[in-house]
């Protein structure tokens, strides 16, 4: 499949799901639901070509995303909520790996194994 192997649809990927959670970040007490973040993650985990895009893009996530979330739409809110978010930021990592990563792992290398066994 050329979405797999070729490296700007690779590439794009990548960088379009810290994008995107940055975007449900900013919008989050608009969407009300989980529904859309829910079927985002899993939508991505058929598009990543294996698991080393799927790090990457969670790395660029949480190291890119989330910070510039945090500093130029939370902080300047005059509500507690970046307070909250940095008091809480290992809980909320801890929850992440959890409920996030490890099911998104399982889900991609388990879509892995399939498209290898078929691809005999």
């Amino acid at each position: 499949m050329n979405l797999y192997t070729n490296n700007i649809w690779r590439w794009t990927i990548n960088l379009l799901y810290p994008a995107i959670i940055f975007v449900f970040q900013s919008w989050g007490p608009i969407l009300d639901s989980w529904i859309g973040p829910i079927l985002f993650v899993a939508v991505f985990c058929f598009l990543w070509s294996d698991v080393k895009d799927m790090f990457v893009s969670t790395g660029l996530t949480w190291f890119i995303a989330i910070p510039c979330w945090w500093y130029w739409i939370e902080r300047p809110k005059p509500s507690f909520g970046a307070e909250n978010f940095a008091a809480h930021l290992w809980l909320i990592v801890l929850m992440y790996i959890v409920f996030v990563l490890i099911p998104q792992t399982l889900i991609l290398t388990t879509r892995l194994r399939v498209m290898h066994y078929y691809k005999k």
